[in-house]
């Protein structure tokens, strides 16, 4: 399936992307804002994601309501997300919508209040978002994964920051966070539909004149530790684990990117894969497991996590790590690979009828890997894989990296041990 896809660079630096869907009868139009919770100096954490928030409360020239209304009212929906590498703002609308669309999220990071009432009652809502994450071990298991792994580098504080973290954030950095939005950090606008890419151009040209010239992208700088460390947590009934490893972008072209994803989806990603079924189908050792890998500018990680009985935690990490490292001494077995190249090619393929999964794709390539990959290019690497090079690129990078595990288990027992070389 060819893409149509188009770019410009406004004289302000924002870069326009469209990928045109003739048939769509809806658009998904965002910005992205290359800034997450990873640029965040120790006294700024969680302040992208309550950024993310309070533009919805308000702009110079809407209430909280019209904003939601804008949308709404057409059938639309506008959305937001906060990652450790960007904070995006997007909305998905009948097509003919679209100048309403581009008004509504650049009246959102042009024109925000940014009142100081409404930032101390988002405060307290943010907070019971945080105390809902603080409910779920899966979660939290995560957290303290990237606390012990990534430790010296910014993607090890969570997203949202702690309770105490975002009681401190104050109006005043709230304002000179905004500043950076309008003058100084570079913008991302992407959309995905029946859309005119010339027509979307003189629609940013003018709802975002008030955007100064871009300066620099926030710094990324990796660090990633081997470590182990074991929470534990009142009023859960499971332990839960989380370990993984990580690596340097610069160990990672096109072809290994496209490697490890061929290896993520055979191990653990769906309820065919070697991890789903060994531990739930064949042991019955878990409810929910599975494998993720995450890519950011400058490194890539790739971990496995599950829930399980308390005196079965190790059992389940030994039969999770004999996966893996069967994959990497004998690779793929009969059939597998094909399988798993139609998975991947089947999931990219049924996405495409959507704008919203493709303005996505679109702005996170763009972010994370510096360019954009038609569905088209990634399609001709994939199939041009071969079994054997997808072993060796993996094992070459898990040579190359850093591993560490986490567990979140209930309190009142003996803490569990984990040996720092568990793998």
């Amino acid at each position: 399936m060819k893409q149509i896809v188009k770019k410009t660079i406004l004289d302000n630096g924002i870069t326009i992307l469209t990928d045109y869907m003739p048939h769509a009868y809806s658009v998904a139009v965002g910005a992205w804002v290359p800034r997450g919770s990873r640029h965040e100096a120790k006294d700024e954490y969680g302040l992208s994601h309550f950024y993310e928030h309070l533009v919805f409360e308000g702009t110079e020239n809407r209430s909280a309501l019209e904003i939601a209304r804008a949308i709404e009212d057409h059938g639309g929906n506008l959305e937001a997300y906060t990652t450790r590498q960007e904070t995006g703002f997007y909305a998905q609308i009948e097509r003919n919508q679209l100048p309403l669309a581009i008004d509504v999220i650049a009246d959102m990071l042009m024109h925000p209040r940014m009142d100081k009432k409404e930032m101390e009652k988002e405060r307290r809502v943010i907070i019971e978002e945080i105390h809902s994450y603080d409910d779920i071990p899966e979660e939290i298991v995560g957290d303290v994964f990237n606390a012990i792994h990534f430790k010296g580098c910014g993607i090890a504080h969570s997203i949202t920051g702690n309770v105490k973290q975002v009681k401190a954030l104050t109006h005043r950095q709230m304002l000179k966070y905004t500043e950076q939005v309008i003058n100084e950090i570079p913008l991302l606008i992407c959309a995905a539909g029946r859309i005119d890419h010339n027509t979307l151009v003189e629609l940013c040209s003018e709802k975002f004149k008030q955007k100064k010239t871009n300066g620099k992208i926030p710094a990324d700088t990796y660090k990633a530790n081997n470590s182990v460390k074991v929470v534990q947590k009142q009023d859960i009934a499971q332990s839960n684990l989380f370990w993984g490893l990580s690596f340097d972008r610069s160990l990672m072209d096109e072809r290994s990117r496209c490697a490890l994803s061929l290896f993520n989806v055979a191990m653990g990603a769906g309820m065919a894969s070697r991890l789903f079924q060994k531990i739930r189908e064949d042991k019955g050792l878990a409810y929910s497991v599975y494998s993720t890998a995450d890519i950011y500018c400058d490194c890539v990680d790739w971990g496995v996590s599950l829930a399980t009985e308390p005196h079965q935690l190790h059992t389940a990490l030994d039969l999770s790590l004999a996966e893996t490292r069967s994959f990497l001494k004998h690779g793929f077995r009969k059939g597998e690979f094909d399988r798993t190249k139609a998975n991947i090619l089947g999931g990219m393929y049924l996405g495409a009828d959507s704008p919203e999964k493709r303005v996505i794709r679109m702005a996170e390539q763009t972010l994370h890997l510096g360019d954009f990959r038609t569905m088209d290019q990634s399609e001709k690497t994939i199939q041009s894989m071969t079994e054997d090079e997808v072993v060796a690129t993996t094992n070459r990078l898990f040579d190359a990296a850093k591993f560490s595990a986490a567990v979140i288990e209930p309190a009142g027992r003996k803490k569990t041990e984990l040996a720092p070389d568990f793998f």
